[in-house]
């Protein structure tokens, strides 16, 4: 027998998310811009109902915000500059991957963002990061070419990030990548591929339905298994391969233990944000044992 259910949105869960966004905002001295709208957006959908495009997904896309601050709070001082850099990430771009025009270099503070992010992933796995966009940590000796570069079983490691906006263009900012990681001045040195896929893997303006935050989560892990065949997959031995970043847009259904006035239990439906990193090794390269040790302590951070 069918059992009929009512709906309600959690209003407490909303308010928690808020207050992280103002911290993260006080803590990086961001008065307007990009994350205040997300606080105004998420409080205007549950306050007063809204629910353009904008506030619908504004969930989501804030939780960007949140995770650079969590991951970056304590460990900002160490890198000087890099402060500003996620200021701008705060500020500035469109509020809406929907919004984003690469023709008019609109995106960069929102592909700075993603390195910004994976550089948080790495520090809060205890995996020492060297260097972040040019700027080399305190007390720290290396090259300041590539957009990661950490250090793991006594061995540099560089990483060069790509946020392809289409699909058609996933291939080629791999290749991208994969010249940068190659140039004859690393003599060898190791390198990771890192591809946000976040941008085409969901249609533009939908999110995904899902009984549970496990449903959600598979669903975007089947998502970015498509991506694969699409990559290259003949590297040189000093390419560990690949790690692949995606998050999209979910409403997940919760049951509530707090029956209705009708007798019924409420369907707590909630925006939800679903992220997951995959990786894929080089099969070739003599060091794989070193990306899935590294992979494995990322799992444990992300």
């Amino acid at each position: 027998m069918n059992m009929e259910i009512d709906t309600k949105l959690t209003e407490s869960s909303y308010s928690k998310h808020i207050q992280s966004l103002e911290r993260a905002c006080d803590w990086a001295g961001v008065s307007m811009g990009r994350a205040v709208k997300y606080i105004n957006l998420i409080r205007e959908f549950v306050v007063d109902g809204k629910e353009s495009l904008e506030h619908v997904l504004a969930y989501n896309e804030s939780c960007e915000i949140i995770y650079i601050y969590e991951f970056w709070e304590s460990h900002v001082s160490q890198f000087p500059g890099i402060e500003e850099k996620i200021k701008r990430c705060f500020k500035k771009g469109a509020i809406l991957r929907e919004d984003e025009n690469p023709s008019e270099s609109t995106n960069r503070p929102r592909n700075d963002a993603f390195v910004l992010l994976l550089a948080g992933v790495l520090m809060k796995a205890d995996i020492k990061v060297m260097a972040v966009e040019g700027i080399v940590a305190r007390g720290t000796k290396c090259h300041d070419d590539a957009d990661i570069t950490l250090e793991w079983d006594k061995s540099a490691i560089d990483m060069q990030c790509k946020r392809p906006q289409t699909e058609d263009a996933l291939e080629k900012r791999a290749r991208e990548a994969y010249k940068q990681l190659t140039k004859s001045n690393r003599k060898g040195q190791l390198g990771i591929i890192a591809i946000d896929c976040s941008a085409f893997i969901r249609p533009l303006g939908k999110f995904v339905g899902a009984k549970s935050a496990e449903h959600a989560m598979q669903y975007l892990a089947n998502l970015l298994e498509r991506v694969k065949p699409k990559l290259i997959s003949r590297f040189e031995p000093n390419i560990l391969g690949y790690l692949l970043f995606g998050r999209i847009p979910g409403r997940t259904t919760r049951i509530s233990p707090i029956l209705s006035p009708k007798g019924t239990p409420y369907k707590d439906l909630r925006p939800d944000s679903i992220s997951r990193i995959l990786c894929y090794g080089n099969p070739s390269s003599p060091d794989i044992n070193k990306y899935m040790s590294i992979y494995e302590k990322i799992k444990t951070a992300y």
